[in-house]
């Protein structure tokens, strides 16, 4: 399964938090390109708050170069392991609204965007670019525009069942989901480019976005009152195994136009 699905780069959303229409059935709905830059170091004496004059920067070149297709986030752990958590810990993740945006961004980035591209390596040393292809499971009606709450589990499909036996039990999910009250979105990232040999054996990362801490605690406490682990188990136990969960606050720092 994992080999079909790297290949699997098919016409995300103009922003990760914001609402979109969601689609029941993985045939008829679009995948969008996301980036990730992970495995970053900060230099000496540098953190997540040193960041913000490279990416004002970086937005001032965007706009003059007339880019209104990409929105990014730096997401910093809130839940995860083996890090400090003194801000000297981040993730970028990037957005386009095509394909074919994204090509034409990025080579208009790498092309003219020298000094901008400096003034981050002068910050942060990234050792990781990957790009994964977007699928929404269950859209966001209730987005904050300006920050959020992101979590992540690396997924495989279970030996025997495919993406049509996942796609029957998002409809099941979907329907609980509803009648528990849980807000938030609900998305799937299928590796397609740049993804480290440790997670070569991911078919998918799952991830729920929620615009607060307060949102996530809340559905958290109607996942146990509604006996969400059970109803979990129930629906998506023999079609596929997550682990490893990760949970990030998202900062926004660039929206994409709404036209």
């Amino acid at each position: 399964m994992k080999n079909i699905l790297k290949i699997m780069i098919v016409p995300f959303f103009a922003a990760m938090l914001l609402p979109v229409a969601g689609d029941d059935h993985m045939e008829a709905t679009s995948f969008y390109p996301v980036e990730f830059y992970h495995g970053c170091e900060f230099s000496r004496g540098k953190d997540v708050t040193d960041l913000e004059d490279p990416i004002a920067d970086w937005n001032k070149f965007e706009d003059e170069s007339g880019n209104d297709s990409y929105s990014a986030w730096v997401l910093t752990p809130i839940f995860h392991s083996n890090v400090n958590l003194n801000g000297e810990t981040a993730i970028w993740m990037g957005t386009w609204n095509s394909w074919s945006n994204m090509g034409s961004e990025l080579n208009n980035y790498f092309s003219n965007a020298i000094e901008e591209a400096e003034g981050f390596n002068k910050v942060w040393d990234c050792s990781n670019h990957s790009l994964t292809a977007l699928y929404v499971v269950r859209s966001n009606p209730t987005p904050n525009n300006d920050s959020g709450v992101l979590s992540f589990q690396s997924c495989t499909i279970n030996e025997g069942k495919n993406l049509t036996d996942l796609v029957e039990a998002d409809a099941k999910w979907n329907a609980f989901s509803d009648s528990s009250g849980f807000s938030g979105g609900v998305y799937r990232l299928f590796p397609t480019a740049g993804i480290v040999e440790e997670d070569d054996d991911k078919d998918f990362w799952q991830m729920t976005a929620v615009s607060s801490l307060e949102e996530w605690g809340a559905n958290a406490q109607k996942y146990v009152d509604n006996n969400g682990g059970i109803a979990q188990a129930s629906i998506y136990g023999d079609v596929v195994s997550c682990e490893d969960q990760e949970i990030y606050q998202a900062s926004n720092k660039r929206r994409a136009s709404s036209n």
